[in-house]
């Protein structure tokens, strides 16, 4: 069988997705809710770290804030399948809204996480892996397509 290398990402997304979601479903089961939640977040950022190290390495060693931060995000969102986003960026705030996300779909099919938490870890995570440990970011997720929202929205400042 020879896959194209768009077949190849599509598989890849899902894949991708799935596992983190089978894993907090296992923990959960498990250890309980709390401690899932707990290591999930643990786990996206140390991932989301060494995303962004990968990636300042290999394709952006010279990183500009925030262009190069919104760089990284597109290729992370890319992967895992984040789809309807739209990025407004005004002075030293970035406010990404998202109506069509692969791990949001995943969540509510499941009914038993909310991907909040783990948004925060992950886009502060790739911010330092790219600039390096000392960068500091705050990240809030405003708004939740899980908690009846019309999108989910995440704002950043520096």
């Amino acid at each position: 069988m020879k896959l194209s290398d768009e077949q190849l990402l599509e598989l890849a997304q899902y894949a991708f997705v799935r596992m983190d979601g089978a894993w907090f479903l296992a923990l959960a089961r498990e250890l309980g809710v709390d401690t899932a939640f707990k290591m999930d977040v643990e786990a996206w950022t140390q991932f989301s770290y060494v995303f962004g190290k990968k990636i300042r390495k290999e394709f952006i060693p010279e990183p500009i804030w925030p262009e190069s931060f919104m760089e990284a995000m597109k290729i992370l969102t890319r992967i895992l399948k984040i789809e309807g986003r739209e990025v407004k960026i005004a002075r030293d705030t970035i406010t990404v809204r998202v109506t069509d996300c692969e791990i949001q779909k995943a969540i509510a099919k499941a009914g038993v996480a909310d991907c909040g938490i783990a948004t925060i870890a992950t886009y502060k995570g790739v911010a330092r892996g790219l600039f390096g440990k000392d960068m500091e970011i705050s990240v809030e997720h405003t708004r939740n397509l899980n908690q009846g929202d019309p999108y989910c929205e995440v704002v950043i400042t520096r």
